[in-house]
């Protein structure tokens, strides 16, 4: 009896780890090309995940996001700059604290050609979009560390 149960809890324990889910994700947009004024606007994006929580918040800050559009432009692209741009970010638990540290690297980081933002810009607007995806909760449960990794440009 003891060994089924053990069996059970080895196959039932792994799925709690990971769930598949439609979340949203603050991402830092332009559409390039339009007509208005260039500006860096964070909007919620949906995404499909099954990674941990909080961490996946920050990596999908990163993915490229191509918005469904009508027959007017078909071929509209990833329109979220960090992507575009090259910037990656990750976020991790610090070893054994309750602390996330996230770090946005912008080394190999390049402007599109066209595009109007420096690639400060963009990494500011990427460090906005990790403050805002950041569960709220108290500080003595864990503060959030961002460590930004500048361009060599």
């Amino acid at each position: 009896m003891i060994k089924a149960l053990a069996a059970i809890a080895l196959l039932i324990l792994p799925l709690h780890a990971s769930q598949l889910s439609l979340r949203s994700v603050k991402q830092p947009l332009y559409l390039h090309g339009s007509d208005e004024d260039p500006a860096i606007r964070i909007t919620d994006v949906p995404i499909v995940s099954y990674f941990a929580d909080p961490e996946w918040r920050f990596s999908a800050i990163s993915k490229p996001f191509v918005p469904a559009s009508d027959d007017v432009r078909k071929t509209l692209g990833d329109v979220n700059l960090v992507s575009l741009y090259g910037v990656k970010i990750t976020g991790t638990y610090l070893n054994g604290s309750q602390h996330m540290e996230v770090v946005i690297d912008a080394a190999a980081a390049k402007v599109p050609e066209g595009y109007p933002f420096s690639i400060g810009q963009v990494t500011e607007a990427a460090e906005s979009c990790v403050k805002l995806m950041y569960p709220a909760r108290p500080e003595k449960e864990g503060k959030l560390l961002i460590t930004v990794i500048p361009s060599k440009d």
